[in-house]
């Protein structure tokens, strides 16, 4: 076992006996925070068909060229389209049907004039400036085509990834599972955070934050609360947690102390013991081990030490497994 290590040395550890998870179909909202596995592409044009982008009227271009201020251009109102729905009219010369945003472009337009730089009534509509061929219309496969790719394999997903997803009437992804992630705090003088408070005790605030650390980076905690300082409870609960999760985060009992078990611990079930003590200001005493092929990271029972040397030496851990290619400003 490697003592007294540089904290870039823990690193290249951890990530060198870290994997990535097997790749999972999880529905889009569930992705969200994952990573994709698998490219997507697009199998549709969006939009499929020509729509305006404002609310006003689609005319012909050739209508309104000569149209100023001083000569305008009035047009008869034949229709009038709401988003979702089709004109079955197509407009003629001197005509003009009343459209909203993303509704479709009636046959024979090629312009939309904002209802703002306009004078209208029920029956016609009066315009001041002429406007050139698809004006304010928004074309077919403006925003993705057939055949583009439109996600990366290793993205992250995002809400907007999500709103891909559902354009594309998928309503799974394929993505990393997340790490499952057990969270266990030692110490003699911890209560659940719901117990009135004694002398000689302190709530377990520990656990509540890595958990929300690990949730934050993308795994899936698994709060195992608290356990007194006997190394055959450590044991237990330790081996209870390896049955079914990826990681297994531990905080106190990692210094010299008579009662500091969980270096023990690790080493009594049978884990291959790969680091103890890190060179880092804020939190050195940490003890790493793998169990076949789960691991079990002991972290400092100090509040502030626990939460630096999660970032420093958890985090990117659970960012390889997510499958994610870059590790953000691990060290």
């Amino acid at each position: 076992m490697r003592t007294n290590i540089s904290l870039e040395e823990a690193l290249e550890v951890l990530l060198k006996e870290s994997t990535t998870t097997e790749a999972i179909d999880v529905p889009i909202l569930d992705a969200l925070g994952g990573v994709l596995v698998e490219d997507i592409v697009s199998d549709m044009n969006m939009p499929p068909f020509k729509k305006s982008s404002f609310d006003g009227y689609a005319v012909r271009s050739d209508d309104i060229h000569n149209a100023t201020e001083d000569f305008p251009v009035t047009l008869k109102v034949i229709d009038f389209i709401p988003a979702g729905h089709v004109s079955s009219k197509e407009i003629g010369e001197g005509e003009a049907i009343r459209i909203m945003t993303g509704a479709k472009l009636p046959k024979g337009a090629d312009v939309i004039i904002k209802f703002e730089e306009t004078q209208f009534t029920k029956e016609t509509v009066t315009i001041y400036k002429g406007y050139p061929s698809n004006t304010n219309i928004v074309r077919v496969g403006e925003d993705m085509e057939v055949g583009n790719i439109v996600l990366k394999q290793g993205d992250v997903i995002d809400a907007q990834d999500i709103g891909v997803f559902a354009t594309l009437g998928k309503a799974y992804a394929k993505v990393f599972r997340k790490p499952k992630v057990a969270i266990l705090s030692t110490g003699d003088e911890l209560i659940d955070i719901h117990q009135p408070l004694i002398e000689g005790k302190i709530r377990n605030s520990n656990s509540y934050v890595i958990a929300a650390l690990v949730k934050n980076n993308g795994g899936e905690p698994i709060m195992l609360g608290k356990c007194i300082d006997d190394i055959e409870i450590i044991k237990e609960k330790i081996q209870e947690a390896l049955a079914k999760v990826d990681i297994v985060i531990t905080t106190g009992g990692v210094s010299v102390g008579d009662c500091d078990l969980v270096k023990d611990a690790f080493q009594e079930i049978g884990a291959d013991m790969l680091f103890w003590r890190v060179k880092m200001p804020s939190s050195k005493y940490i003890v790493v081990a793998k169990y076949q092929k789960k691991l079990l990271i002991g972290l400092s029972g100090k509040p502030a030490a626990a939460y630096a040397a999660f970032e420093k030496i958890v985090k990117p851990v659970i960012l390889k497994m997510m499958g994610r290619i870059e590790q953000e400003d691990t060290l």
